[in-house]
């Protein structure tokens, strides 16, 4: 036989040929065999990965243990060819974990960087352990995402810039720039000063910034008499979330935006009238309004100017009012009222300007106006001072006397709406008090004017200016911002999985606005710090969802201000779960009785597991476990229902054929991969009086028992059970074998016809799996009667290698007719004559112990060298049990077929073992009516 194509071992393993080989003959005539080809595996398939799921991008600040991509190996071939191992090339940063049989999960070994690697090409490698090896390989791309984790950082921590003075307003000053190794808007930089004020001005008036470059330009000529320096702090923030910054200390220069002169100044009013005293003083300055220009620095109001007149001029403030100034006494008679323009002019190129009309008119008689104490008024006060509280108590006089003299104190019309609305002003006593809550998170001061003025015929007043500075109260509840969450997640998640990422803010400063972070009563979890006030969820400890299915973890967050406060948010979680149990019974095995002659199909009891998984990975399902062939009969007598463990019974049965039944149940749930466990189920039958005695004694002659094959098997259970077979037999007819206890008896008669020597081959066969088997041959022949009379003369009983079989005699004689009836009588005489001298010589060679009814009684107390007579088919049982302790047994039948007669012989220590004494041929003698058999082993 050749071979026709190429063989693949994965696509058959072996192959059953059925040859024939025939002859040419004229009759053709065949012989069959049975050919079995097994294929060797070769290495001829190189193994194979298979991607499950991949991230093409993660962010850079992902954990260390996070899941890059999933993928199993695969290999056609078997054996050692078929195992194989996969490794990463040449990448400490990544590794792989073994998640199930040939199931890997790619997960990072270390932190990640972007600014250092910004992409990876992960080669994975996989080799089998064939001769030669194959291998494969797969790689996977990775890209970082950048994370806003690099502050700006300027390459000196401080500059120093000399400028002259007199400098021209708007001259670039310098350029300083800072680097953000991120990327995109997190290494966006944008540029600005840190806000403060130095007599009572900003430095906005001074300088400017180009947030997007960093260039410094002037705003103003400095003056070398006034100031010699200035020192500012100058901050570059990235654009990322959370933002990111850095400052730098300048000794020259603060930088400002630089501001473009595209608003002109403007006034809240178009017009305005005013009463000025005649008797008002050469140089006083009277109060107007302050004009309002949106740009910054130089770009915004820097003067005032009225139109061309003899009395007035315009002045102004640090503040940016404007004041009316007399230049010369004024004189009613004279001069009544004067129509001025006042002009707002910014100092921004180019120059743009507003006007307002401003009307004087001259009083005549109250010429004095109304002085406060204090030009200007500052109190402190902190955020959460109750509504109604009294600020301050202001405090004006006025010289004149009468009703010139009665003051009344209101708020300066340019007031903004947001100071009336907050404080209220006695018009009376000029008590300022609190109207509504003050927030410091909303405005930090409040700046404002307050006049007095007279109630004479022509009122005069006065004005004063009030500054409230706001201190910080802690009132403002920590806050958590949730970012992200999973509210599931599966139970076999590793310890440092993230579950969710949120912010904390809070409004107030200083250690009002400074947050404690923890978690609340649990151990599962813990928080980590990703960034300022970013934080992260994580688990601790591997979860399991049969203790714990779901989590409410509250996270605290606590301020350090006095008294703290506090706020709390609970993320709940539902763990999903994963086949990791495997069912399991209430009982480690089960004994259930049930009495024979049982109703097919009935109830026999209930096998119930738990499976402490949900859903799927819970249900399970019942079977009988496979056992070979007692399975299969097994399977014929019971059966259980799948769903629900009830175990019933097929057949009936009988404690005659069988007491017991062991078999195990087993429990597999829906899961994958999917979990069993089995257990033990022992069935009793328990014995019912269902069967009628049987009288085995005496037997016919053609039921004659000839001996009895007796084997004995040091396995239990099944594997000591032993059937006897006939393999082999002269004569079908004359011989019958009980296949359970080894009985050989005659089916008939023996005749004249039989054949003088009959060969039977008998087969003990126990029940194991595979099954185990002994033969033995019987040799049976025929002899003369008158031997067996001498053999029995000189039978010794004592002797443990012969049996004594029954003798029968039967004279024929082949008389004349006449004689028939006297012949029957000889024969008659000789038989009891031979009967009773068998049994005197069994009285007087041994003991004789009459047990015809001790079926019960102990063998082995059976004194040695003793005789044992029985009518009980009990003791062929015996025949050879007793000889373990020491003992020899031998049954031989009484003549008359009455009863047998038991032996018990002492063992001599030096003869074989019972199984060797069966194997040695023992002569066994059975006579009948007419002649005589001879039977060996």
């Amino acid at each position: 036989k050749t071979v026709n194509e190429i063989l693949d071992f994965e696509q058959s393993s072996q192959y059953e040929l059925f040859v024939q080989a025939k002859d040419n003959g004229p009759n053709p005539m065949t012989g069959h065999c049975n050919v079995i080809i097994k294929i060797i595996d070769s290495n001829d398939n190189p193994p194979e990965i298979i991607i499950a799921s991949s991230q093409s991008s993660v962010s850079e600040d992902v954990p260390i243990g996070t899941v890059i991509a999933l993928f199993s190996v695969t290999d056609l071939d078997s054996g050692n060819n078929g195992k194989v191992k996969p490794h990463i090339s040449k990448n400490d940063e990544f590794k792989l974990q073994q998640t199930m049989d040939n199931v890997f999960a790619l997960v990072t070994a270390d932190l990640l960087d972007r600014e250092r690697t910004s992409s990876f090409n992960i080669t994975i490698i996989v080799k089998d352990e064939g001769t030669p090896p194959l291998s494969n390989n797969k790689t996977i791309s990775l890209n970082l995402l950048d994370v806003n984790d690099n502050a700006p950082s300027f390459s000196r921590a401080s500059y120093e810039i000399v400028i002259p003075e007199n400098n021209i307003p708007g001259t670039l000053l310098c350029s300083i720039t800072a680097k953000d190794p991120d990327a995109n808007l997190n290494g966006a930089l944008k540029y600005s000063i840190q806000e403060k004020y130095e007599f009572n001005n900003t430095f906005r008036n001074y300088f400017s910034i180009n947030r997007d470059n960093g260039n410094i330009y002037s705003l103003q000529s400095f003056d070398y008499e006034k100031q010699t320096f200035y020192t500012f702090d100058l901050v570059a923030k990235d654009s990322g979330s959370p933002q990111l910054s850095s400052s730098v200390t300048i000794f020259g220069i603060e930088v400002e935006i630089l501001d473009v002169n595209d608003n002109a100044p403007k006034f809240s009013f178009p017009s305005m009238q005013i009463n000025i005293s005649e008797s008002a003083l050469q140089s006083e300055k009277i109060l107007l309004m302050k004009a309002v220009d949106p740009d910054v620095g130089s770009n915004t109001v820097c003067n005032y100017a009225l139109n061309e007149n003899a009395y007035f001029e315009a002045w102004k403030d640090r503040s940016n009012f404007a004041y009316l100034v007399i230049k010369n006494s004024l004189d009613r008679e004279i001069q009544a009222v004067h129509n001025l323009l006042l002009t707002a002019v910014d100092c921004g190129i180019p120059q743009l300007s507003g006007s307002v009309n401003v009307t004087v008119i001259v009083l005549d008689v109250n010429d004095n106006p109304p002085v406060f104490d204090q030009e200007i008024y500052e109190i402190h006060l902190i955020e959460n001072v109750a509504v109604g509280t009294t600020v301050t108590k202001l405090k004006a006089s006025d010289k004149d006397e009468g009703v010139s003299a009665v003051l009344r104190y209101s708020f300066n019309h340019h007031t903004a709406q947001e100071v009336q609305e907050t404080f209220t002003l006695h018009p009376e006593t000029g008590e300022i008090s609190v109207h509504r809550s003050l927030d410091y998170e909303k405005l930090k001061y409040f700046e404002f004017y307050v006049q007095a003025k007279d109630i004479g015929p022509s009122p005069i007043s006065g004005v004063c200016k009030i500054i409230i500075n706001v201190r910080d109260s802690n009132d403002n509840y920590p806050e958590i911002v949730i970012t992200s969450i999973k509210t599931s997640v599966m139970e076999n998640v590793l310890p440092g999985t993230q579950i969710a990422l949120f912010s904390i803010k809070d409004l107030d400063s200083g250690d009002n606005g400074k947050v404690d972070c923890f978690i609340l009563e649990n151990s599962d979890f813990l928080l980590q710090q990703t960034n300022e006030n970013y934080y992260s969820l994580l688990t601790s400890v591997p979860l399991d969802r049969e203790i714990n299915s779901n989590y409410n973890i509250t996270i605290m967050v606590r301020d350090r201000g006095t008294p703290p406060l506090s706020n709390h948010r609970t993320i709940s979680i539902n763990l999903i779960d994963v086949n990791d149990n495997p069912p399991l019974f209430l009982h480690e095995s089960y004994k259930i009785s049930v009495s024979e002659n049982n109703i097919p199909g009935s109830l026999l009891c209930s096998i119930v597991a738990n499976d402490p998984d949900a859903e799927e990975n819970s249900i399970l399902k019942y079977s009988i476990q496979n056992d070979g062939n007692v399975n299969m009969t097994l399977s014929k007598l019971f059966s259980i229902n799948q769903d629900n463990g009830n175990i019933y019974a097929l057949q009936s049965f009988d404690y005659e054929k069988e007491t017991s039944y062991i078999f195990r149940v087993e429990a597999t749930d829906l899961g994958n991969p999917p979990l069993s466990s089995s257990v033990t189920v022992t069935i009793i039958v328990l014995d019912e009086n269902d069967n009628t005695p049987i009288i085995v004694s005496p037997w016919r002659p053609h039921g004659f028992l000839v001996t009895k094959i007796i084997a004995i098997d040091d396995d239990s259970v099944q594997n000591s059970r032993i059937t006897y077979h006939l393999l082999q037999i002269t004569d079908q007819t004359l011989f019958s074998l009980d296949r359970h206890n080894g009985e050989l008896r005659t089916r008939r008669r023996l005749g004249h016809r039989d054949s003088s020597k009959q060969r039977l081959v008998i087969q003990a066969k126990d029940n194991g799996n595979p099954s185990l088997s002994s033969t033995v041959t019987i040799l049976i022949s025929r002899f003369d009667t008158e031997l067996e009379s001498r053999l029995a003369l000189n039978d010794d009983v004592d002797e443990p290698d012969n049996f004594l079989s029954l003798n029968m005699y039967l004279i024929i004689g082949l008389s004349s007719v006449s004689f028939i009836l006297l012949l029957t009588l000889m024969v008659l005489i000789i038989s009891k004559c031979h009967h009773n001298s068998q049994v005197d010589e069994i009285q007087q060679s041994s003991q004789i112990i009459n047990c015809y009814n001790q079926r019960n009684s102990v063998i082995s107390e059976l004194p040695a060298n003793s005789t044992l007579i029985s009518s009980d088919a009990y003791w062929h049982s015996v025949l050879l049990a007793e000889s373990r302790k020491g003992k020899m047994l031998v049954r031989r039948s009484i003549p008359d077929g009455s009863g047998f007669i038991i032996s018990s012989l002492e063992r001599n220590p030096e003869e074989r073992s019972v199984i060797d004494m069966s194997l040695t041929p023992v002569e066994v003698r059975l006579f009948n009516y007419f002649s005589g058999l001879k039977a060996e082993f």
